[in-house]
């Protein structure tokens, strides 16, 4: 069974540490830190679309340009970030 948790704002900085970036991308429902995130755009929006593979909950997080940047060039150890073939965008 799978529960849509919603969508959020995600809550990390540029220069926090793996721990707290780690902790912003767990999961809404359990808390717990085996979650994929999968980065792409939603109506030109840069949206994380998150799976928990502890209890299978769904949520999406809205990210900004900072925050982006974080997760392209160092995501947390651990973390199992993936970016949509579609992303970025086409600038046609």
């Amino acid at each position: 069974m799978s529960v849509a948790c919603g969508r959020y704002a995600a809550a990390f900085s540029l220069d926090d540490p793996d721990v707290l970036v780690g902790a912003a991308l767990c999961c809404p429902m359990c808390l717990g830190g085996a979650s994929r995130t999968e980065i792409g755009t939603v109506d030109g929006e840069v949206v994380g679309t998150c799976a928990c593979g502890d209890c299978g909950a769904t949520w999406s997080l809205a990210l900004e340009p900072q925050q982006l940047l974080r997760l392209a060039l160092d995501p947390p150890r651990g973390a199992d970030v993936r970016f949509s073939r579609r992303f970025p965008p086409s600038i046609i």
